[in-house]
C-alpha cells in the first residue's frame, strides 16, 4: 500500500475511498508496533493499514445511510463517540467490513420491535412480574465498577430454578426484561461512568462476575438454555463487543473440565477476557487485583455490602423493603410454608405465582391458627396447557389481602389443592416484609 493510495473497494462492498496515510488523523490511528496486544487490538492507534481502511470504509457508510443505522451503530447513544462505537462493530467481525454490514443490518432487525416500544423503560411491565420476585430467582445486578472504569455487574445461573421461573413469567418476558436491562439500565451505567472519567473511559463495556454456585450437569436443562440463548443472541447481535472482563468463581469440577475444550475453539483475545476459578480464596485475591474493595461485595471477598442485600434494595422500588423470600411450592393436596416472624413495626405482604389450571386455596394463619389473609390461586385461559399459544401467555399473580399481616408474630401458609393427589401443581409463593 503506497502512502496516499484510491482503493477502488474494501472488503468486496463496493466502497470507493481514498487513503491518505501520511494525514494526521491517520498517524492516531495507525499502529507504530509490529505486534499489538490482545487488550487494545482494534481500538485507535492501534490499527493496521487495513484495519484503518475498513474504519474509514465504514465511516462512509454510516454518513450515507439514514437514522435506523445510525441509532442501531450508536445504541448507548451519541455519548460514546462515533469513533468508539465503529471500532466496537468492526471488532466484532475482526474488521471483515462486508461481515460487520451483514451484522449492523442483522441488527436493525433484531432490535426492531424492542425500538418501537422504547426498549421497555418499565422493567416490571417488561418482565409481567416485579422484578424484585425475578432477582430472587435468578440474581443479576450492578454495583459500581471495576479498576477500569467499566461497571461491575454480578450474575448468579447457578441458582436458577425453571419451574420456579415458569410461575412468575415467561420467555417473552425475560426477553423484554432484557432489552430493559441492556439499553436503559447498562445504557444509563455507561453514560454515567463517561461523564465522570471522560476521554479516559472510551470502551463501553462491563467487567462481570459470574458466579456459578449451585450449578449442576441436570440443572442445565432446556428451559435454561433457551434463557440463555435469547439473551445471548441480543447482546451477540445488537450490544457487540461489550464484554471488559468475566471472572467465573465457584465452577464445578465438570465445568472446569468443559472449560479446557471450549477455550480451544475461543481466539485468544476472548480467552483473555474470560478466567475461571474453583478456589474461593484464589477467585477473592484476583478479583481484587481488578475490582476495589469498596465496589465487590461483602461475600466475593470486598467491602461492599452482601450481594444479597445489594439487588434487594437496588429492587424495591423506594418501598423499603426489608427482607424478602420466596418459595417453590409443589402441591398435590396440601402443603405450608412457614413460620415467617414479623417484628412489632413490620408488616409482609404475600403473592402467589402460578401456571396451574388445578388452583388451590392459600390461607395465611397467625398464633392462634386464625386466618388473616386468603385467596385462590389458579391459572384460567382457554389454551392448551403444552402449546405455544399457552406457553406465550404470562402467569397468574394473586396478590393476598394483606392488611391484617402485620407484627408483632409468627405466620404460617397454608395451600389446598383444587384438584386430586393424582396431579400436581406449581406455586411460587412471595414474602415481602415492609415497615409498618
Amino acid at each position: 500500500m503506497t502512502k496516499k493510495q484510491s482503493k477502488g473497494t474494501v472488503a468486496a462492498v463496493g466502497i470507493p475511498i481514498e487513503l491518505d496515510l501520511d494525514s494526521p488523523e491517520a498517524g492516531q490511528f495507525l499502529t507504530k508496533m509490529k505486534s499489538v496486544e490482545p487488550e487494545v487490538w482494534g481500538t485507535p492507534g492501534h490499527f493496521t493499514e487495513e484495519q484503518y481502511a475498513a474504519f474509514v470504509a465504514l465511516r462512509v457508510e454510516l454518513s450515507r445511510r439514514g437514522p435506523e443505522f445510525r441509532d442501531t451503530i450508536m445504541c448507548f447513544g451519541e455519548e460514546e463517540g462515533e469513533t468508539y462505537a465503529l471500532c466496537r462493530w468492526l471488532r466484532a467481525r475482526k474488521f471483515n467490513l462486508s461481515d460487520t454490514l451483514v451484522l449492523i443490518d442483522e441488527a436493525k432487525e433484531e432490535r426492531r420491535e424492542a425500538f418501537e416500544a422504547d426498549f421497555y423503560p418499565d422493567p416490571d411491565a417488561a418482565l409481567g412480574a416485579p422484578v424484585s420476585t425475578y432477582i430472587e430467582l435468578y440474581p443479576q445486578f450492578y454495583n459500581g465498577h471495576a479498576k477500569n472504569g467499566a461497571p461491575l455487574y454480578i450474575s448468579k445461573p447457578g441458582v436458577i430454578n425453571t419451574n420456579s421461573m415458569e410461575c412468575v413469567t415467561n420467555l417473552d418476558g425475560i426477553l423484554n426484561y432484557h432489552w430493559h436491562v441492556m439499553h436503559h439500565d447498562f445504557g444509563n451505567r455507561l453514560r454515567e461512568r463517561k461523564s465522570q472519567m471522560g476521554d479516559r473511559f472510551t470502551k463501553f463495556a462491563c467487567f462481570c462476575i459470574l458466579d456459578l454456585s449451585g450449578l449442576s450437569a441436570t440443572s442445565i436443562n432446556r428451559s435454561v438454555l433457551n434463557i440463555i440463548k435469547v439473551q445471548s443472541k441480543i447482546d451477540n447481535t445488537c450490544y457487540v463487543e461489550t464484554l471488559s472482563k468475566m471472572i467465573l468463581v465457584n465452577a464445578p469440577v465438570f465445568f472446569s473440565a468443559s472449560w479446557k475444550i471450549i477455550k480451544g475453539f475461543l481466539d485468544k483475545r476472548t480467552q483473555n477476557k474470560i478466567e475461571i476459578f474453583s478456589s474461593k480464596s484464589k477467585a477473592t485475591t484476583r478479583l481484587l487485583e481488578l475490582v476495589d474493595a469498596e465496589h465487590l461485595p461483602r461475600d466475593y471477598g470486598g467491602d461492599a455490602e452482601d450481594s444479597h442485600k445489594i439487588y434487594m434494595r437496588q429492587n424495591s422500588s423506594g418501598s423499603g423493603l426489608l427482607r424478602q423470600d420466596v418459595q417453590l411450592m409443589t402441591l398435590r393436596s396440601h402443603d405450608s410454608y412457614g413460620p415467617v416472624t414479623l417484628g412489632a413495626n413490620e408488616r409482609m405482604e404475600v403473592s402467589i405465582f402460578t401456571k396451574s389450571e388445578i388452583g388451590a386455596t392459600f390461607k395465611v394463619t397467625n398464633d392462634a391458627k386464625v386466618a388473616l389473609a386468603s385467596g385462590e390461586a389458579v391459572h384460567k385461559t382457554q389454551a392448551k396447557a403444552g402449546t405455544e399459544e399457552f406457553d406465550k401467555e404470562l402467569p397468574t399473580n394473586i396478590p393476598l389481602d394483606s392488611s391484617a399481616l402485620v407484627g408483632p408474630g409468627n405466620f404460617k401458609i397454608r395451600a389446598d389443592s383444587n384438584g386430586s393427589r393424582m396431579h400436581s401443581s406449581n406455586y411460587l409463593i412471595s414474602v415481602r416484609v415492609l415497615p409498618k
